[in-house]
Order: structure tokens, then sequence, then C-alpha cells
């Protein structure tokens, strides 16, 4: 039996014997909504109880709330969005679950006690859910919520199972569509004609960049001597603004080949760069010196956002009368022409950096690989403009019983 223990001062918590012989401690904690609810630990002895209720001082001392058994799924989100998934995910990562949780998750399920959610009250919710928002929406919200059940697992809150697990929603598959060569041949002397971002269109169709990669790319990522390019940033938007994060995984970054074709073009891209610098600065115009000197900028010197890069290739997409693609339809494109070159899938994965690659050596060694720059290399004379174009097109009007 423990020694007798003086009276603890007002708000410390108390720590008690329970008739079962383990000890409880109870503390008031601040909750998410800035409300105050008593918060109970349990332990086999006073010395860990008493550990748990200095934990959960202290965690009320910093300002963190703590959730307590009675918490709704409104105020885990709240709680889940603010104090796990915003300091510890990328901004992009945040914002789809925000939306995810504002939209769908706290307007079905906000008001029920998260304890107490049970797989066929959720599956009810779900389906009703799929019913009015369609069963793509209704799948992406469960993943969501998913993860907010599985970190609050983490949580002393007493959480035991993750319901949404349990809970499946059948939703067709959608892995977007892509162009074969006469197409992306069609659209590249579009975009030649029409913008003078014709050259990260290239790189799009060439490597397979993503177009937060190719709105990140810096000159200090590209030597045009000796045709390397190395991937190591995406710009994307944050709590501070546009700025330059990690790529989305380790094995995005790469150092690529640099195909023949895209020498020319980034070399005029540079110039008009220094042209337009020099000619805002002689007219009194706004210009905006860019510290980390991306490869791809606006008339006023900012770094090119990839919404924009969207809008400048549905424009060229109109005019030209392409119908519709997306920048990761056409990023897309790029594996599948490597596929229509018979290119080994591995190769493939190199070129366009997927997470689910078996890395065995260094990166930028694997990226170099001759494989790789071969592939890179029969993509490069696939595309050659215009006269591949002229063939192609012939070919196809052809038709498979022709000859």
């Amino acid at each position: 039996m423990p020694p007798q223990r003086k009276r603890n001062p007002n708000g410390s918590g108390t720590v008690t014997l329970r008739s079962d012989g383990r000890y409880q401690a109870a503390v008031y904690v601040p909750q998410p909504d800035g409300t105050t609810k008593r918060k109970y630990a349990y332990g086999k002895t006073f010395d860990e109880c008493d550990r748990k209720r200095r934990d959960l001082l202290d965690r009320a001392a910093a300002g963190v709330p703590t959730p307590t058994r009675d918490m709704t799924l409104g105020q885990w989100f709240d709680y889940w969005l603010e104090v796990i998934v915003k300091p510890n995910l990328k901004y992009r990562s945040w914002e789809t679950y925000e939306q995810a949780v504002r939209n769908h998750l706290r307007p079905l399920l906000g008001s029920k006690v998260m304890l107490k959610l049970g797989v066929k009250e959720l599956r009810g919710d779900v389906q009703r859910l799929a019913e009015a928002k369609g069963a793509k929406t209704a799948k992406h919200a469960l993943r969501v919520l998913s993860a907010a059940l599985t970190a609050a697992m983490v949580e002393d809150i007493g959480l035991t199972r993750n319901v949404a697990k349990l809970v499946h929603v059948r939703a067709s598959t959608d892995s977007g569509k892509s162009w074969d060569a006469v197409t992306v041949l069609r659209f590249l002397a579009a975009a030649r004609r029409l913008s003078v971002y014709y050259p990260a269109f290239l790189l799009i169709c060439l490597l397979g960049l993503r177009r937060a990669e190719v709105c990140g790319l810096r000159w200090e990522n590209i030597d045009l001597d000796n045709r390397v390019v190395w991937i190591e940033q995406q710009r994307q938007r944050a709590s501070a603004g546009t700025i330059d994060v990690s790529p989305k995984s380790e094995t995005s970054k790469a150092v690529l080949p640099l195909p023949a074709q895209c020498i020319a073009p980034l070399r005029w891209t540079r110039m008009r760069t220094a042209m337009l610098r020099e000619r805002a600065i002689s007219r009194g115009r706004p210009w905006f010196e860019d510290p980390e000197k991306h490869v791809f900028i606006s008339r006023t010197g900012q770094p090119l956002l990839a919404s924009n890069l969207y809008l400048t290739m549905q424009r060229i997409l109109k005019i030209a009368g392409l119908g519709k693609m997306n920048l990761k339809g056409l990023r897309k494109s790029c594996g599948t022409l490597l596929v229509h070159l018979k290119v080994h899938p591995r190769i493939i994965k190199a070129v366009l950096r997927h997470s689910r690659i078996a890395t065995t050596l260094d990166i930028y060694a694997e990226a170099l690989d001759p494989d790789v720059v071969d592939a890179v290399a029969q993509l490069d004379r696939l595309l050659r403009q215009p006269s591949r174009l002229l063939e192609l097109d012939a070919t196809a009007s052809e038709g498979p019983d022709a000859g």
C-alpha cells in the first residue's frame, strides 16, 4: 500500500484505488471544441497511473486538447485535422481530407459519438451518401473516415476497432484516358504554335513529369550540355502560399536523361526569361526576382502555377479541337507510348518514378541505367515533328485492312 499523500492542489487531478484493484486518475482537460471535460486514465500501480495523470496535465498546460470517450465524430474531425494531419502531412493532403470532412462526413456523421459508431449504422449512412453523391464520392469519404479512425485508435480514448474498414463501397476504377502517338504529336504541334510553355508540355510527354514537378523545376536542376535533368522538388500550395516541397515520395526524386528535342526549347525559355526581365526593368514595370530561378515563369517573373499550366492546356485543346484531356492524362500518355514501344515495365516505372519500384541501386545510378536512356531516346524519336506526324497519320488513315 503506497504511503498516504497530501491532497493535490485544485486542478491537478486525483488518483484513486478502484474496487477491481486498478488505480484511476481523473483530470479536467481541454476539448477540441474549447470546452473542458473530465478525462480518466487507468494503471495497474499507483506510479503508473500518476505518470498518466502528469502527462494529461502537461498536455493541458501546453494547450493540446485531449479527446474523451464521449467525443462526437465532429469533435474528433476538428482535433484530427488540426493536431494530427496539418502538422504531419502535406498541405494538399490536409486540404483533401478537410474537404471530404466538410462536404460529406460532418453532415453525415458529425453528431454521432465516435465510440458508439457501429458497422450496420455506418453501412446505411455510406449507402445513402453513395445514392446522393455517387459511389466514388462515398468510397473517398470512407477512406478519409478510415484514416481518421485509425488515428483515433492510437489515442487513449478507448476505440478498439476501425468500423470504416468493415464497410465496403463498390465503385468503378477509372485510371484515366491517354493519347496515342498521333494525338500527342498533334497536341505538341499546337502547343508549339500557341504557347510559350511548349517546353513544359514536351517534358510531360517525353519524361512523364507531374505538373507540380514541371512548375517546381529550376535551372540548377538542368544540365543542357550533358542532357540531364534532376527531379528534386515540386511546386504546391501550402499554408504559407505556393512553395517548393519535396516530391510525393522518395522514388519520385530522380535524375533522368534529357531528350534531344528538349534542348533548343529550353534554351529559348532561358532567353525568354532574360528578355522579359530586361524589358520589365527598362520600362519600370513590376518584376519578381525569383531567388530559386525556376525554369517556367509568368510575364512578371513569378514561378508558373500548375493551375495556369492546366488552363493553358485547355486553351490549346479548344483551339486545336483535340477534345478533353488534362495534365495527368498527358503524363499517362508517356507511359502508354512506352508500352507501345515494347519497353520493359521495370524501365517504364523507372521513367515515371512510380512509388512501387523495388529499388536495389542508388536512385541516381538506376535512373541513368542504359535501358532508361535508350527508352527515352526511343520515345524522343517517336515524337519527332513534323515528318513523324505525317507518317503516323497516314498509317492510321489506311486502316487495318490496308495492303
